[in-house]
């Protein structure tokens, strides 16, 4: 029996990494990538270091269409794939809704048909990547086992990833499945790398240009960041460990600091001044509809709902999972932000900065 892997999401900042850590199983690897990005795919994977020659196959394909757009593809990709990692999905907090759900629950909703049509007993084992914030608006300590407790959400990436996880609950019945979900993820703790500059990066810009001046609120949340590295070693580790098929695991980090905290971090670390002083949240609201400052910053309304949020991602499962790996929980984030903010300051595109020693 085969034992290939298919992935979707590739080329993806996160797919890729998974790929490059998948290599030295020496297993085959399917990257099902959009047609569009299939010349780019196909570049890449020729220069994966330590990939043997034809391990690493790119098949364009469409998540959101039946068998998954494969075409002739489907047929091997049926008989010889056994794991398959779905990362394929919108990950932006102002998706449109229509968007957002063809890509999102209409797509997951094609992956599982795909692989509920494979050959009898013959199955793959799926690892569906999720998000933390399928919470949605729900406050207080969020347990891994916990999906639907009546939440409303803050946008249409979290509803949409929500109604997608619901099927993908339903789907443990008849698949091997497990439910990864990571909290908020920025760059490598090593080197700082990340693809795009989203999620909490304008924040750490607005504070580099001097202009984190006041906090929405309270600033009280503990925003949960982890380092893409170690998302990536949680996706490839916890599936080969013992007892995990049916459950869910929540990628995040047990210690988070606060907004707050995190802005504070950064300003000390820039050398930058920390703000002075706290504003309800509704001051700040009509401040990003304008559109010069958010071309300044980067900020938008969308990620303000983060700040002051109360939640708490109980990771057991994850710290059982990998008991033993070093992996058990992220590194904290004071001892890694400088690479973050190094690799920040030294690319984006900002109008201007303060003198800064990141």
């Amino acid at each position: 029996m085969s034992n290939a892997y298919l992935i979707t999401g590739v080329p993806g900042f996160i797919g890729k990494r998974l790929v490059q850590a998948l290599v030295p199983e020496g297993r085959q690897v399917f990257l099902l990538c959009e047609p569009r990005f299939r010349e780019a795919t196909e570049a890449w994977a020729k220069d994966v270091p330590g990939a043997e020659p034809d391990q690493l196959v790119t098949v364009a394909g469409d998540i959101t269409q039946p068998d998954l757009a494969l075409a002739d593809q489907a047929d091997r990709v049926r008989a010889e794939v056994s794991d398959v990692y779905h990362l394929a999905a919108i990950y932006d907090l102002a998706v449109p809704e229509e968007l957002a759900r063809k890509v999102n629950v209409l797509g997951t909703g094609k992956v599982l048909r795909f692989l509920r049509s494979f050959p009898a007993g013959r199955q793959p084992r799926h690892h569906y990547v999720s998000t933390c914030y399928v919470a949605g608006t729900r406050e207080g300590m969020i347990f891994e086992n916990e999906l639907d407790r009546g939440q409303g959400f803050k946008n249409h990436y979290e509803s949409t990833k929500y109604a997608a996880e619901v099927l993908v609950e339903r789907s443990k019945a008849e698949l091997d499945t497990r439910i990864l979900r990571p909290a908020i993820v920025i760059g490598d703790s090593r080197t700082g790398e990340t693809q795009k500059f989203d999620g909490p990066y304008p924040m750490f810009g607005a504070v580099m240009m001097g202009l984190m001046v006041a906090v929405p609120g309270a600033a009280r949340a503990r925003v949960n960041l982890v380092p893409v590295d170690w998302i990536v070693d949680c996706l490839a580790t916890i599936p080969k460990r013992p007892d995990t098929a049916g459950k869910t695991f929540q990628l995040a980090d047990p210690s988070p600091l606060t907004a707050r905290q995190i802005i504070d971090l950064v300003a000390e670390r820039l050398g930058a001044p920390r703000p002075r002083v706290h504003l309800p949240e509704g001051v700040f609201r009509p401040l990003f509809k304008v559109d010069r400052l958010r071309q300044l910053t980067g900020l938008n309304e969308e990620g303000l709902a983060y700040l002051n949020l109360m939640q708490v991602f109980d990771t057991t499962n994850t710290r059982t999972a990998l008991r033993g790996t070093g992996l058990e929980a992220p590194p904290p984030l004071p001892s890694y932000v400088n690479q973050i903010l190094r690799y920040y300051r030294e690319r984006a595109k900002l109008p201007w900065r303060l003198d800064t020693p990141a």
